[in-house]
C-alpha cells in the first residue's frame, strides 16, 4: 500500500458506507496486513465502492522476533471459526489446522472453508487493531507438520509444566508451534511421536478445555513471554 488513491468495493465497501456509515472527509484508518496503518480520508461515497485518499502511515509495527504456530486438530466448523478468530486476536503467527486419529469433520476445507477462515483472521485483526493478519494454512496430517517442523515444539498437556518452568527453555527467536489436540486429545503415538522431536509439555490451567479455548488460551500465554 502507498499514498494516493484507494477504492474499496465488496462487504468492505458495504460496511464502511451502512454500518459505519462513512462521509466524504471522514477519516479512515486502513493497512493491509504488512505492519503499518495508514491515515486516509473519504473522497467519495458510491453506491458500490468507497474511495479513500491514502494519506501517511499513522502507525507501524515490527513482527515479532518469534514466530508462533498454532497447531490446532480440527473439531466442529463453528468452533474452529471461533478459534481462528480468538488465535488471531491472542497473537498467533501462522494457523495450521492438523488431521489425525480423534480430529473429526472432513479430511480437507473446501475454498470456501478457507476463505472463511482467511476473512475471520482479517475481521478479527482489525477488532484488534493487529498490524499483522496471520498465515492460515489449509488442513495437514499432524505427522507431515512434526517432519517438517524447525523449532520448538510446545504441546499442550494437563500433565505438563506450567508457563514459568517453561520459559527459560523456549527460543529469543525463531519459531513455535504450539500443538492443541481435537477433542480426545492427541493419542498415546501421536504423543510419542513429538515427544522425540523434542517435544515440551504445557500446563493451561487446573481445568479440561474444549479444544478451541485452549488454543486461544495456550496462544496468548506464549505470546505474553
Amino acid at each position: 500500500m502507498t499514498a494516493g488513491r484507494l477504492a474499496v468495493d465488496g462487504e468492505q465497501a458495504q460496511r464502511l458506507a451502512k454500518v459505519m456509515r462513512v462521509r466524504q472527509g471522514d477519516e479512515v484508518l486502513v493497512f493491509n496486513g504488512d505492519g503499518r496503518e495508514w491515515r486516509s480520508e473519504v473522497a467519495a461515497v458510491e453506491r458500490a465502492r468507497v474511495v479513500l485518499e491514502v494519506r501517511e502511515v499513522a502507525r507501524q509495527s515490527a513482527a515479532p522476533p518469534v514466530v508462533l504456530e498454532t497447531w490446532c486438530g480440527l473439531v466442529r466448523p463453528q468452533r474452529y471459526d471461533w478459534m481462528i478468530e480468538k488465535a488471531t486476536e491472542a497473537g498467533a503467527d501462522i494457523i495450521r489446522p492438523f488431521l489425525s486419529e480423534r480430529t473429526m469433520g472432513t479430511r480437507e476445507a473446501s475454498k470456501a472453508r478457507m476463505e472463511r477462515w482467511e476473512r475471520l483472521a482479517i475481521e478479527a485483526s482489525e477488532q484488534c487493531r493487529r498490524l499483522q493478519v496471520p498465515v492460515i494454512e489449509p488442513p495437514a496430517p499432524f505427522e507431515r507438520l512434526l517432519d517438517a517442523h524447525r523449532g520448538a515444539i510446545i504441546v499442550a498437556d494437563a500433565g505438563g509444566q506450567s508457563l514459568l518452568e517453561l520459559a527459560t527453555l523456549l527460543p529469543a527467536e525463531g519459531r513455535i508451534a504450539l500443538v492443541i489436540g481435537p477433542e480426545g486429545g492427541l493419542t498415546a503415538e501421536e504423543a510419542e511421536r513429538a515427544r522425540r522431536r523434542g517435544a515440551l509439555k504445557l500446563r493451561l490451567g487446573p481445568y479440561v478445555l474444549r479444544t478451541e479455548t485452549a488454543a486461544a488460551v495456550a496462544t496468548a500465554m506464549v505470546r505474553a513471554l
